[in-house]
């Protein structure tokens, strides 16, 4: 495999012309989407619609020449823009400078861990940490957009407690206007969201033709909520008009107090950029045939944020929805998101007066139309359905998001992911095992079945590897079996659950070895791993045996069975 900061360019060696149709198709579709989406981001992120616009130009380019996935679209997202407006709104800097300063340290970070092939420590961060605090986020979007969306403009708050304080605030200063052409806007994208595509097929309009016309309506939605706000005579808040022309190539100035203060920030903008965009490109793996590669992930999303960040634009990360509809519109490689890029260029050059008349209580709607997709509440119930320590977790990392922010969410929810982790590995479970069918296998004797009984030898089973924090414990546990047991004359341990011991753990089995003898207990292993068995190898040889499996023990132990 290439390393990570090597451009991988293998896939186009079967590029045709149909591949390019269907990209060109794709791409097309894409942008319909884009363009208003980037905007309504950018707007969440206390940003102009310009830094949106600019942050879909150069990343996909890049991800196409890094990445891994041919569907992966790379952007602005709404998580990333929530996160954006409260690190600009906490330094006081200028809310640009803030942003690309935020992109570039999130960028230089992530492409260190990409090209120190670190890219699994990723897998820090649980499945229910990420639910909880996504699902965090999400209220926390909502709350920041509906005062745009009724008209106002608060200051913004990082927290739950205090954007309702701020809202409490505004409310005498709403605009009935545009509250009804933002509610409208709202009802009108849920229900093309849940129903367009339905009924497309229904209609007879078949892929990509059915996302096509399904994604085009929130732009027609949009474009209605312009005309409306053009034919009445209440003061509705429009966006500015974006510059036309190329963005230029601007290196924020250093001010050292300034990055170091943004540093944080940009550490969470990385992980969470990091974990949303591997899980979308995961779950896209397989469907143009190319392997999936964290490292190489780091990389190509590192450098689509360095990039973004010197072209006017801000973080950018994988946009779940984008992506898929990349893939039903028949997109075929990354090429088709460099062609939604080219569309994104061509309204800047050209159409940019015209972005002017949208109202910002549209693009409110539209942000706040795609933030129930970041609540899985059929995952949540999963995770409950399958451990509801775990299901804690998203509680967590869910509440420790909502009262204090995102930054302090998420580091409250990665700790208790990891406690957890460390909690469940130190109580490892040690069980006596026997057999019910004449010793070709060997279960827990608290099963039914289990007949067998191989006293004098008592065979107990570890079921986790062992290291500091459980070798102790592991200890304790086996010495409470010995105790239940007169006239043992041989422990056997089967070993099939221990992928690892640590120098701890192998510092146990010696004093339990040494204890043993002096008790004229003979010590057998069976079943392990090799690197098990190179570390336990080191024990006293004329002490202990090892053998390939627990019946072979028992019989080197002359039991009857």
């Amino acid at each position: 495999m290439t390393h990570p900061l090597i451009p991988q360019l293998g896939f186009l060696k079967a590029y045709d012309t149909r591949a390019a149709v269907s990209d060109g198709v794709a791409g097309t579709i894409l942008a319909i989407l884009l363009i208003p989406q980037v905007m309504a981001y950018a707007q969440l992120a206390g940003l102009p619609p310009e830094a949106g616009l600019y942050g879909a130009l150069v990343p996909p380019l890049l991800y196409a020449l890094f990445g891994t996935s041919g569907f992966v679209s790379v952007g602005p997202v709404a998580l990333i823009s929530l996160v954006i407006a409260g690190a600009a709104g906490e330094t006081g800097a200028q809310p640009l400078e803030a942003a690309a300063i935020v992109g570039i340290e999130a960028g230089v970070f992530l492409v260190a861990i990409g090209a120190s092939r670190l890219g699994r420590l990723i897998n820090f961060i649980s499945e229910p940490v990420l639910l909880g605090f996504t699902a965090a986020v999400a209220i926390l979007i909502l709350t920041s957009q509906v005062p745009t969306l009724v008209g106002t403009d608060p200051e913004r708050a990082g927290n739950l407690p205090d954007a309702l304080a701020a809202f409490w605030q505004a409310v005498p200063n709403w605009q009935p206007v545009s509250a009804m052409i933002g509610g409208g806007a709202v009802i009108l994208l849920f229900a093309c969201s849940r129903y367009a595509a339905p009924l497309a097929w229904k209609l007879g309009i078949r892929p990509p033709w059915r996302q096509a016309v399904a994604k085009s309506l929130p732009l027609f939605i949009i474009i209605g909520c312009a005309l409306a706000a053009s034919q009445v005579e209440a003061d509705i808040a429009l966006v500015s008009a974006p510059p036309q022309g190329l963005p230029a190539l601007t290196i924020p100035a250093f001010k050292a107090d300034l990055w170091l203060g943004l540093l944080p920030s940009a550490l969470v903008v990385a992980v969470i950029i990091f974990a949303t965009a591997t899980a979308v490109a995961k779950s896209l793996a397989g469907s143009d045939r190319r392997g999936f590669d964290t490292n190489r992930e780091a990389v190509a999303l590192g450098l689509g944020n360095i990039g973004a960040s010197l072209t006017g634009g801000y973080a950018v990360s994988a946009s779940l929805s984008r992506s898929a509809l990349v893939e039903e519109s028949g997109g075929r490689t990354a090429l088709a998101h460099v062609v939604g890029a080219v569309w994104v260029l061509v309204t800047i050059v050209f159409f940019a007066p015209i972005l002017a008349f949208l109202p910002k209580t549209a693009l409110a709607a539209l942000v706040i139309s795609a933030i129930f997709g970041l609540i899985k509440l059929r995952e949540m119930k999963r995770v409950w359905d399958h451990d509801r320590t775990e299901a804690a977790l998203i509680a967590v990392a869910f509440f420790a998001t909502i009262g204090f922010g995102v930054q302090i969410g998420l580091a409250a929810g990665a700790l208790a992911g990891l406690a957890h982790y460390v909690w469940i590995t130190s109580l490892p479970r040690v069980t006596r095992v026997a057999s019910h069918d004449g010793g070709e296998t060997f279960r827990s004797i608290d099963r039914d079945e289990i007949s067998m009984n191989t006293l004098p030898a008592l065979a107990l089973r570890i079921d986790r590897s062992i290291y500091f924090a459980n070798a102790a414990y592991v200890e304790d546990r086996i010495f409470e079996r010995l105790a239940n047991h007169d006239d043992i004359r041989a422990v056997i341990f089967d070993m099939r659950s221990v992928n690892g011991i640590d120098a701890s753990g192998a510092a146990m089995f010696a004093r339990l070895v040494e204890r043993m003898t002096r008790e004229d207990i003979a010590v057998h292993f069976a079943a392990l791993h090799e690197p098990v068995r190179a570390q336990l190898d080191r024990l006293p040889q004329t002490k202990t045996s090892f053998h390939r499996s627990v019946n072979d023990a028992l019989e080197a132990c002359d039991c009857d069975l």
